[in-house]
């Protein structure tokens, strides 16, 4: 396939090369003015066709969708020939920046200060008086939600100029993974900050790493209109994670029609979505924001696919999903029958699951998706089931306080972000320091150590200054002078029953390791845990695991399930101060649970709908407090003889 743009071009490039030769020769043999004005026009149209030539040339070696109008398409390529600069350029300025770390770092957060000096913020905490860095750490405090608290209530009442010269857009709502969700002021300059300095250098990673990225095929992406509210004010509320309604853009670029966005709840938008990209063979690559939304899909695709079948050969949507008639009307007029890709898609079906997405999209190229973090075990279960066979690329590291990193490196088994100078003002809290001390001294950018833990604190354009809003990272490496970090975990996703706090990384490394060595044939398809807190002075804290797995047909015994459980335990005590606590007796063995199948999918559908969150940015907990959601695994326990 590499062969043919090239000979198109060469042979393009030869015609014209003879064809102005010729012209040129012609051209000066003549005299008259008429006959030069007619060989000029000539050379013009040769021009042309030169120029259609190869246009022609680099369209023929590009795998197409079947499905793009001749207009989507041409908007398509184009799109990528913009996209091909742009990122090449912004790719650029980011490495520069990072050759100055300090500098840049200096110059956004004083350039910050200043602009919202005048606010009644900035006047309450004299930003006119800040000159330096310097000054600006000792005068400003570390904070945390509860100091914005106040602030964000006058914003939210319609208050202008009050933490930010720039009116905020949107009051961004949190995931609430960690803790009760919270509503961020968020100005449009984030979003500015975050497509020149995140987006464009990542289309430079994709175009020079993933040849896909080069042609003109749709993808598939799992993402879902939220349910927005308004102030009183008239400023929306909702996510600021990626949605269909701030990409309206980039619509025409998926294999979903524009129609089932308007679907807003995530069930029946997914059996649309799913519809559509089943129809399309040649799709290119699938995206969501998390694995998770992606592993649902493919879970959803096993259990409803004779479904999607029918409704594929018919050409309409069955009559019994849940959908406004308008939406149903709109999504029949883009569909009409396709028996034979129907056939198709149930002979690979009928085979089984496993690596399933490479056989039915056999033209795919990757998957985007962040698979760090919590959503590791989705990404280890899409690798080695639905999406075998297929690279994922975990691009990005952002939360809902801002853009912080983008992976420069995806073929590197680990995801590691390079840290951006330009869009948030950084500092990092010794991880030793971050749970026993308020205000500890924080390092900069440039003053943190290769192979140290730190917890996170961010400045952004937004109105959020030296906010703790708990990540835990690593520094793995550097760029430059920019650090690369890997992300640990949230703060207060913390098993902590004696003061130990054991992070959900290291939990989450046991177990998947002490998984693989005693439940052999199984997978682990989620899990979480809980705190049992003593109730009396006789009883002893312990961990409990609540785990879904999948791939056998007998259920585990209950002595396999209490051996995982010993060697969880055992994996755990390579942690010094859980292993003291063991040793003492002051902490108990841990214990494992089976749940039900589906338990988990439920278990998120609950609590999507009970928190009116978004399934963009939902996050399943590990660690679960709240006594609905106990109560819920409890009532989903596999019971056993």
């Amino acid at each position: 396939m590499g062969k043919k743009p090239k000979i198109g071009c060469i042979v393009s490039t030869l015609c014209f090369v003879a064809f102005t030769a010729t012209i040129y020769y012609e051209f000066l043999s003549h005299h008259s003015i008429e006959g030069k004005l007619g060989l000029f026009k000539g050379g013009c149209l040769s021009l042309v066709f030169f120029l259609v030539g190869l246009l022609a040339s680099d369209f023929t070696w590009r795998i197409t969708s079947d499905y793009y109008s001749f207009k989507n398409l041409w908007i398509h390529y184009t799109s990528l020939l913009f996209l091909r600069l742009a990122s090449f350029i912004f790719h650029r300025l980011v490495v520069k920046d990072t050759r100055n770390v300090r500098g840049v770092q200096e110059k956004f957060i004083l350039d910050l200060i200043k602009s919202n000096a005048l606010t009644d913020y900035g006047k309450s905490h004299d930003f006119s008086s800040i000159k330096s860095v310097e000054d600006f750490k000792s005068s400003h405090p570390l904070t945390r939600y509860s100091y914005y608290e106040k602030y964000i209530d006058r914003v939210y009442n319609g208050e202008t100029n009050v933490m930010t010269s720039l009116q905020p857009y949107i009051l961004a709502m949190t995931s609430g993974t960690s803790g009760q969700p919270k509503m961020l002021p968020t100005v449009k300059k984030g979003r500015s900050l975050f497509f020149t300095y995140g987006l464009l250098p990542l289309f430079h990673i994709l175009f020079t790493n993933m040849d896909g990225i080069n042609n003109l095929q749709k993808k598939l992406k799992f993402f879902y209109t939220p349910r927005w509210r308004q102030t009183p004010s008239g400023i929306s509320i909702g996510p600021n994670s990626s949605s269909p309604t701030n990409s309206q853009a980039e619509l025409s670029f998926h294999s979903t029609p524009a129609a089932a966005f308007d679907i807003l709840s995530e069930p029946e938008a997914l059996y649309v979505y799913l519809l559509f990209g089943l129809r399309d063979k040649k799709l290119g690559y699938l995206e969501a924001n998390f694995a998770s939304l992606i592993y649902t899909a493919f879970v959803s695709l096993e259990s409803n696919w004779k479904d999607l079948l029918t409704d594929l050969r018919n050409g309409y949507i069955k009559p019994d999903l849940n959908i406004d008639s308008s939406v149903r009307k709109r999504l029949n007029s883009e569909l009409s029958p396709f028996p034979d890709r129907a056939n198709e898609l149930q002979t690979e079906f009928e085979r089984g699951f496993l690596g399933i997405a490479k056989k039915i999209w056999p033209y795919m190229n990757f998957i985007l998706c962040v698979d760090s973090g919590s959503f590791q075990v989705y990404g280890d279960l899409l690798r080695k089931t639905y999406c075998k066979g297929l690279h994922i690329y975990s691009p990005i590291y952002a939360a809902t306080e801002g853009f912080i990193g983008i992976n420069l490196w995806p073929f590197s088994p680990d995801s590691q972000y390079l840290m951006i100078p330009k869009v948030l003002f950084y500092e990092f809290i010794p991880i030793e320091k971050s749970l026993s001390c308020e205000q500890p001294d924080t390092l900069l950018l440039h003053e943190v150590t290769e192979g140290e833990v730190y917890e996170m604190v961010i400045s952004n354009c937004s109105g959020l200054y030296r906010y703790r809003f708990g990540d835990v990272v690593k520094v793995v490496g550097f760029h430059n002078q920019s650090p690369i970090v890997e992300f640990m975990y949230r703060q207060g996703q913390f098993l902590n029953v004696r003061g130990e706090k054991t992070s959900e990384k290291l939990f989450y490394e046991a177990f998947h390791d002490s998984f693989n060595m005693v439940m052999v044939g199984y997978s682990l398809l989620d899990y979480c845990c809980v705190e049992q807190l003593p109730q009396s002075g006789e009883e002893t804290p312990r961990y409990i695991v609540f785990m879904e797995v999948g791939s056998k047909e007998v259920t585990p015994s209950v002595s396999l399930v209490n051996q995982l459980a010993e060697e969880l335990d055992k994996q755990l005590q390579s942690s010094y101060i859980y292993k003291s606590f063991r040793d003492k007796g002051s902490i108990a063995q841990v214990k494992v649970h089976l749940v039900k199948p589906m338990t988990f999918s439920k278990f998120r559908r609950t609590l999507i709908l009970s928190e009116k969150a978004t399934p963009n940015q939902f996050k399943v907990p590990r660690v679960i407090r709240k006594s609905e959601a106990i109560d819920f695994m409890h009532q989903n326990l596999v019971i056993q003889p």
